[in-house]
């Protein structure tokens, strides 16, 4: 879905970023580890009426390459991951623009900064910070929009927050979505994101 934006969000980037990274990583260090294997097995193999390999000094060279190599992999994939951990904090950003969002037996309801709202849809403008107070009105759901990598949980009494940014206008139907059983109606438990300009999004709030 995200093929069709010229641009990819903020809150996509990263998380595509690091699942191609983890990618990458887990190709050269396997490769590197069962290439090594392949060739001290066809190096050392057992040949007829030839006694036992001897353990040499290169055996230990052996384990301690697979170990630095292992050892670089993971201490990367960690150091990465809690780069990108920033990337779920919300922004310290005054400019940000805050909608609470109310799920409930089933679908969403978007409460906008000027009081007005609206059920089924969520409109916002392109490229400014919109962050989201996520809660619910009677059982446990999950807010997400799997596109942006974008997912909190919807608790009754209870206030999370998640945030995203889109960059260019365009309307995505069905984008939101549940991820939490919360009864028969779970399925259909969609909304629609629809991202528009700064004009049209200031007619959107000076209309409510």
């Amino acid at each position: 879905m995200l093929s069709g934006l010229l641009s990819v969000p903020p809150t996509a980037a990263t998380f595509n970023f690091l699942l191609d990274w983890y990618l990458v990583s887990a190709i050269l260090s396997g490769g590197a580890v069962i290439g090594m294997l392949l060739f001290f097995s066809f190096k050392y193999r057992r040949r007829p009426n030839s006694p036992p390999p001897q353990k040499g000094p290169e055996s230990i060279w052996v384990v301690v390459a697979i170990v630095v190599i292992m050892a670089l992999a993971l201490g990367a994939a960690g150091y990465q991951t809690f780069a990108s951990s920033t990337n779920i904090e919300i922004p310290n950003n005054p400019n940000a623009i805050t909608i609470k969002v109310t799920g409930f037996q089933w679908g969403w309801n978007f409460t906008y900064p000027n009081g007005a709202f609206n059920v089924g849809n969520l409109t916002v403008p392109a490229g400014q910070v919109i962050i989201l107070n996520i809660t619910s009105k009677d059982v446990y759901h999950t807010f997400g929009i799997a596109m942006l990598a974008v997912k909190e949980d919807a608790i009754p009494g209870k206030v999370n927050q998640a945030w995203f940014e889109m960059p260019n206008t365009g309307s995505y139907v069905d984008a939101i979505r549940c991820y939490q059983l919360c009864g028969v109606g779970h399925s259909f438990m969609v909304a629609n994101l629809t991202v528009v300009s700064d004009s049209a999004w200031a007619a959107f709030q000076s209309s409510g």
